[in-house]
């Protein structure tokens, strides 16, 4: 497996190659805050989809994995729930993208 988490589900894809990458977010979660600042560090480019200005994101985030929790980042139309696993994805993923 490429990630050493437990908690990070099967169906998430590797970050060796790249990804479509959409962050759904609002800017008072702590949780978001974290993961933005350490985008801002990584130096990557992701959507970012406010769930609190746009009812369509929270709408779709709802639609598609049946909670409205933020942060999630869909990768490739897959959800990662969770700050630190989001985290960890991004720096395997931003380490891929500098070897």
């Amino acid at each position: 497996m490429w990630f050493t988490r437990r908690s990070v589900p099967e169906h998430v894809p590797s970050p060796k190659q790249p990804r479509r990458l959409a962050l759904y977010k609002y800017d008072s979660c702590p949780f978001c805050v974290r993961v933005l600042r350490r985008l801002g560090q990584l130096d990557l480019q992701v959507e970012l989809r406010d769930t609190r200005r746009d009812p369509q994101h929270r709408r779709y985030l709802q639609e598609q994995t049946g909670r409205t929790q933020v942060p999630c980042l869909f990768i490739d139309e897959q959800p990662l729930f969770e700050s630190a696993d989001i985290i960890a994805w991004l720096e395997a993923y931003a380490a891929q993208a500098e070897a």
